[in-house]
């Protein structure tokens, strides 16, 4: 059979790369993925342990000279984020992604890449095949549901490593090593109050929607300014329910905690005599919002369709107009900067998802910061919103920051590894992103850790693409790193 990345290098790892892609991978499906790491390392004749979640755990003996060495863990998460475009049928529970070599990039067809963090997987698979290198004991950590809840990284179990550095490679940008990470949370918002009968004899419904925003991660990206779709739509909404008595039948925006809302829709009632004054002010609304929002986003797109099947029951206009206060008064993106890294976010939120469950509105926060009591001040300065619209919260899905360490001979070997490789300077960052490295840390305290990766673009979004020349730049770098540290 031929391969679509044969030609590419290093081979090996993008061999692998492409073995995982053929495995549906979402975030708490990931018994298969899992299961071809056990087979993986059977093959390599490596011992290999899984834990009762999926945790994958694979050991390589010390090459000679290294016996002594500490050992050192490689470490990514088997799990993607799973995004694509509207008009791609991929369904991500059945099907492998379809892989686009798109000149120096490699792309997924429509879908999110899996870079994050395949690659991460592929490289250390490569490691673990190479009998050529020379490195300490290896343990390759590949862990579950990173991109949702960090359960794996959570639930790690206390006794399955011994290695005393551990190099995770989930960060996205060369020539950056990351010593910290944000820790975060979640605050679900919930209107108790369900729909009422609605007779719709008289009524037309239509569907009102921002959609082909840029989005991203919300934690990498939150700092770019990028449009928020349910920020859009609520305040598109709100603008038209000055002229017109519409009433809401349904709602949803946004997909993942994780990622910037790309589009949000209202479904809506209006009396059939207004209708066609109704759609003519919606256009003209909508060209007035795409007007001041399309410096940000120039994809930006407004569309008023017809809905087909008619709603028998609709919100009352006392919690219309509470979700639009919500979604108004909510903030979202960044909230203050580090202090020692005045370019770094210190803590932010993404409302990220508003829908309807078991026919109540339930608005979705997803909360970062690398300090834990602005964390906590930011939770305060949420719930203070949902308490004001007399909504119901609920917090939850806690990860730990991961602190930076003054002292680090693994951080200083990687500086130094770069420069002599390459003769650049390797910078080093704390980001606002969560990384595992938190929560691994609370097992495994004392380890000395460092997060890098090749370049890696537009993640958690369906535009996701890897520079090919950065990963045989950082494999090539990864394997000199490990013989530097005998």
């Amino acid at each position: 059979m031929s391969r679509k990345l044969e030609n590419l290098k290093p081979e090996r790892v993008f061999y692998y790369f492409e073995e995982l892609s053929k495995i549906p991978r979402e975030s708490a499906n990931e018994q298969a993925v899992s299961n071809f790491l056990v087979d993986t390392a059977k093959k390599l004749g490596l011992k290999v342990y899984q834990d009762k979640i999926n945790n994958i755990v694979i050991k390589k003996p010390a090459t000679k000279g290294y016996e002594n060495s500490d050992g050192v863990i490689l470490q990514g998460h088997m799990d993607m984020v799973c995004e694509k475009e509207l008009d791609s049928n991929h369904n991500f529970k059945t099907e492998g992604l379809d892989l686009i070599i798109d000149g120096k990039y490699l792309r997924a067809n429509k879908t999110t890449l899996g870079a994050d963090n395949g690659i991460a997987v592929a490289m250390g698979l490569a490691i673990l095949e190479d009998k050529n290198i020379e490195h300490p004991e290896i343990e390759l950590l590949v862990t579950v549901e990173e991109e949702t809840t960090m359960r794996g990284a959570m639930e790690l179990e206390e006794n399955i490593l011994t290695g005393k550095m551990l190099i995770n490679i989930d960060s996205e940008e060369e020539g950056w090593v990351t010593v910290g990470s944000a820790g975060g949370k979640e605050v679900s918002i919930t209107f108790n109050e369900e729909k009422e009968k609605f007779d719709s004899t008289n009524s037309n419904f239509y569907r009102l929607e921002v959609k082909n925003l840029f989005g991203g991660h919300s934690g990498s990206e939150i700092h770019k300014n990028r449009l928020n779709a349910n920020k859009v739509m609520s305040e598109v909404i709100s603008e038209i329910k000055k002229g017109f008595d519409i009433k809401l039948c349904d709602i949803k925006g946004g997909s993942k905690d994780n990622a910037i809302p790309r589009e949000c829709y209202f479904d809506i009632a209006i009396d059939k005599f207004s209708s066609q004054n109704f759609i003519v002010k919606c256009k003209e609304i909508f060209e007035s919002f795409k007007n001041k929002y399309i410096g940000q986003d120039p994809n930006i797109t407004f569309e008023i369709s017809d809905l087909e099947n008619k709603y028998d029951k609709i919100y009352s206009k006392n919690l219309f107009e509470k979700i639009l206060g919500l979604l108004k008064d909510l903030p979202t993106g960044v909230n203050t900067w580090l202090k020692e890294y005045p370019d770094i976010v210190e803590s932010s939120d993404n409302l990220a998802i508003v829908k309807v469950i078991d026919n109540k509105i339930t608005v979705i926060v997803s909360l970062r910061s690398s300090e834990p009591t602005v964390l906590d001040s930011l939770e305060e300065k949420i719930t203070t919103v949902a308490k004001k619209y007399n909504a119901s919260y609920e917090v939850s899905g806690g990860y730990p920051e991961w602190r930076f360490k003054p002292i680090s001979r693994l951080r200083d070997t990687a500086v130094k590894t770069y420069q002599d490789l390459f003769n650049e300077k390797m910078q080093v960052t704390v980001i606002h992103a969560g990384l595992e490295c938190g929560a691994i840390s609370m097992h495994y305290p004392n380890l000395d850790m460092i997060s890098i990766g090749p370049n890696i673009y537009d993640v958690h979004t369906p535009k996701e693409k890897m520079e090919i020349a950065s990963v045989e730049k950082y494999y090539k770098y990864l394997v000199e790193l490990l013989k530097n540290l005998k």
